[in-house]
């Protein structure tokens, strides 16, 4: 599988005469996990929908292999790049099967039956996310943790190289968390996805991301690997908080304890 290039040169993007982005330059990296921090307000979610061309830059350009998105058919971009937004809503009724075949749109034609293709790819998407046993159930029925693979697989039906998810452990209890992520990192291994996702858990995000992208105010501030990314300095730069930074005993990734009013800071020793 050839691993498609994506890349934000000189975006500015917002809503109406508001810009949120300004002149951001990102160059997703390919087959890894990364992921976009930064408080509310920051642009991370303005920064996703900008890609996915669910936004128009006002400046600049997202290019895929060089090629600009606003050059390419939407169901060409469809088949390359997925979208889990936030909060994604299945209508009433629907089973998890047919949910997931909506994923096929983009290599369909209209008014066309679902191919052999198609159901593999079905078939494989709910597998990934064991979510197979739960085919016939109504959407409606499943818990949040359930619902949330549930939309991944549709996502990843779409068979695209890069997949993007904005807040995909949000509202959900810390086993799901972990349920949710685990799988993505085993998708990712597997078969060299790209994933890229705006998370709010700081020390999730270091232990599961490859990269990270730090934004502040619209502007891409800092990019790196995690222990580039999670110190005190940059902590309390993005967010405001004063921290202290450890090593995770279990992934040896770096871990932050947030300081808060009434702690006592440690000796610097």
């Amino acid at each position: 599988m050839k691993m498609q290039e994506l890349k934000a040169e000189q975006i500015k993007a917002g809503y109406g005469n508001n810009n949120i982005l300004n002149s951001v330059n990102l160059h997703i990296p390919k087959g890894k996990i990364s992921v976009i921090l930064g408080s509310n307000g920051s642009g991370k979610s303005t920064m996703l929908k900008t890609f996915c061309r669910l936004l128009n830059p006002t400046e600049g350009q997202i290019t895929l292999d060089g090629k600009s998105l606003s050059c390419i058919k939407s169901k060409d971009i469809a088949k390359t790049i997925g979208l889990l937004p936030q909060n994604s809503i299945a209508p009433e009724g629907i089973k998890v099967s047919e949910l997931v075949a909506r994923g096929r749109y983009p290599y369909r034609k209209f008014m066309a039956p679902m191919s052999l293709e198609d159901y593999k790819a079905v078939e494989d998407a709910m597998c990934a996310m064991k979510i197979t046993e739960l085919a016939d159930r109504s959407v409606d029925e499943l818990s949040g943790g359930q619902r949330q693979r549930v939309f991944i697989a549709l996502a990843l039906a779409q068979e695209t190289d890069i997949l993007f998810l904005d807040e995909p452990t949000t509202f959900l209890d810390i086993s799901y968390q972990i349920e949710i992520l685990d799988l993505l990192k085993e998708l990712n291994r597997k078969k060299k996805t790209t994933i890229v996702m705006v998370l709010h858990d700081i020390n999730l995000s270091s232990k599961y991301a490859d990269y990270i992208f730090a934004m502040k105010n619209g502007n891409l501030i800092k990019e790196g690997i995690p222990s580039e990314i999670i110190s005190p300095k940059i902590i309390e730069d993005i967010y405001g908080i004063k921290s202290v930074v450890i090593c995770d005993p279990i992934s040896n990734s770096p871990m932050i304890i947030p300081i808060g009013a009434f702690d006592q800071i440690p000796n610097a020793s």
